[in-house]
């Protein structure tokens, strides 16, 4: 891995690093792994500025000064939340996608990325790394042209190293979630079950 590029720590979502999941386009679908990685605006935080501008320095430096990302050419986007109005509002922060496929487009299978703990151990498969984990990502910069899509740079995932973590947890709520009782079905004023029939409760002869 002496290619491999490093990012600066962060907090991750969508960590599916362990274990791929299925990936969806408008020609066919694939198992990939991938992550997300969150960074201050480049704007305001040094760090941040230094990762983002060296990542757009490989791209001017492949297809020139003047070159222009297509639509979907950035891995970085402004981070957004949604209000309970249904408009957008920007977080501060930026995210960071990282992807790694588990097949090259001739078929041969592709090793999973590696997963580490702080102290470079290999991380338990069945632990999942939850949202708000700090993590760094190792990767290698992927530059494309294409006719329709136009240039851009892909991060190819190679590697996660967990420096804290969240365990990853499934949404839960109370059985109040609704509140008070309202008009409607209630089960003390159900049938009683009735018992299953018994096939061969009958004097029918048995089948053997």
């Amino acid at each position: 891995m002496s290619d491999a590029l490093i990012t600066p720590p962060g907090e991750v979502l969508f960590a599916n690093v362990l274990t791929p999941k299925t990936v969806r386009n408008r020609e066919s679908e694939k198992l990939q792994y991938g992550i997300v990685l969150l960074q201050a605006s480049p704007d305001t935080d040094p760090t941040s500025k230094a990762f983002i501008g060296s990542l757009h320095k490989l791209f001017m430096e492949k297809f020139g000064g003047n070159a222009k990302y297509g639509p979907n050419g950035r891995p970085w986007k402004k981070e957004t939340q949604l209000l309970e109005d249904g408009t957008e509002q920007e977080t501060g922060l930026i995210r960071i996608s990282f992807s790694r496929d588990t097949k090259t487009r001739s078929g041969a299978e592709l090793p999973a990325p590696i997963v580490q703990d702080s102290q470079g151990n290999a991380w338990p498969k069945h632990v999942a790394i939850g949202n708000g984990s700090l993590c760094k990502i190792a990767f290698s910069p992927f530059l494309w042209e294409h006719s329709e899509a136009g240039k851009g740079i892909s991060l190819n995932l190679l590697a996660v190293r967990v420096i804290q973590h969240v365990p990853y947890q499934v949404g839960v709520v109370s059985n109040s979630v609704f509140g008070e009782p309202e008009a409607g079905v209630n089960v003390a004023q159900l049938p009683a079950a009735e018992a299953a029939a018994d096939p061969f409760s009958s004097a029918e002869e048995l089948p053997f």
